[in-house]
């Protein structure tokens, strides 16, 4: 379906049908919930970008917030490009499969259920965690591919968010002739491990929750240092909404009629070797209040060959939604286009809260 004002790109939302390699579903063609954000449907050719979310707020949410100018997707679109953006196997709208029974929540987020939704806490029905850094990678392999002949074009650029850095790091390490640009920001820190687990699907539980209490207080608005950063403080009350309304099972879930967030325990690996073998031009963004000691590490595990780190001021895990969402369009608009962000195509920066860029001290 698609819809648009004069204002507004359009909104095109379909399914990718694709086989799946996740355990609970493997060999089942499910559909992959894909959004657009475009200017207008023509015969021009756009750059493409493909968006990819992290690990608990799904596509729609984390880019295509409709509050104000907040949707990151229409941004872009309106600066030239095709803009996509997809859920994994675990999020909405995309299969969520072995999730939606309340049995199968890790034992240690059970206390959230008990007693409305459990009588008492309850060993799953499927024991086993639900999704891999491959099984996303198998995803994102259908999902570009789907674009590329879709739109015509031989790569797309991606952008990732948190746990979505090593989802985009790792497939451009991968698949290096399907990439063009990459633009990683808030990037997660290393994962436990490199190799695949010995045994897959690893001993556990498909499904993590998320309290409103959890994400709004303590990782993110515990992150704000000034009352400028978050410019519009309604931001946080409909990024929760907008994650309650594409998860019905999830908002019945909560406590106090505020709803839970759900997603898929993961088996994630690979994020250093995939940082050694990037071999596509990358800009890094790196909130000053975003657990920066121990994400920056990954910034220095990237050796690709054109790379670029800035240090943002002012900015906490949520830079989407805050006062430095005007540095990542911008960042993103110049970076995804011709390789620069503010003339410079590599190094090391600081910027301000006004977005001007200083040479970054060792």
């Amino acid at each position: 379906m698609s819809s648009t004002t004069e204002q507004d790109p359009l909104s095109i939302d379909r399914f990718v049908p694709h086989v799946s390699t996740v355990t609970a579903s493997k060999g089942q063609t499910v559909g992959l919930f894909l959004r657009e954000r475009v200017l207008a449907q023509g015969s021009a050719r756009r750059p493409v970008i493909l968006m990819l979310h992290g690990g608990f707020a799904p596509s729609i949410v984390a880019y295509d917030l409709r509050h104000r100018d907040y949707s990151y997707m229409a941004q872009m679109a309106r600066a030239g490009f095709d803009v996509f953006t997809f859920s994994h196997t675990g999020y909405a709208p995309s299969p969520r499969p072995r999730m939606d029974d309340p049995v199968n929540v890790d034992a240690s987020f059970q206390e959230h259920l008990v007693p409305h939704v459990l009588e008492a806490p309850h060993a799953p029905r499927y024991p086993f965690k639900l999704v891999s850094s491959q099984t996303e990678w198998d995803e994102i392999e259908t999902v570009v591919d789907f674009i590329r002949e879709l739109r015509g074009v031989d790569r797309v650029n991606l952008v990732g968010w948190s746990t979505g850095a090593p989802r985009a790091g790792g497939y451009a390490a991968l698949h290096p002739d399907k990439v063009d640009r990459l633009l990683l920001y808030g990037p997660s820190q290393f994962f436990d491990r490199e190799e695949p687990p010995a045994t897959i699907p690893e001993p556990g539980a498909p499904t993590l929750l998320q309290t409103r209490e959890f994400l709004l207080d303590r990782r993110w608005r515990d992150h704000v240092h000034d009352a400028a950063q978050i410019e519009d403080p309604h931001v946080c009350d409909a990024f929760w909404r907008e994650l309650m309304a594409v998860d019905e099972i999830g908002a019945g879930w909560g406590r106090e009629g505020f709803g839970i967030m759900r997603a898929p325990n993961r088996m994630n690996f690979g994020w250093k070797a995939s940082l050694a073998n990037i071999a596509t031009p990358t800009l890094y963004l790196l909130g000053e209040h975003d657990n920066y000691a121990r994400r920056i590490e990954s910034w220095k595990a990237l050796a690709a060959p054109q790379r670029m780190f800035v240090r943002v001021a002012g900015c906490s895990h949520f830079m989407q939604f805050e006062r430095a969402r005007h540095l990542l369009y911008r960042a993103t608009a110049e970076w995804l286009t011709d390789g620069t962000f503010r003339g410079h195509a590599a190094g090391e920066f600081a910027a301000d809260t006004n977005g001007a860029l200083e040479p970054r001290a060792a």
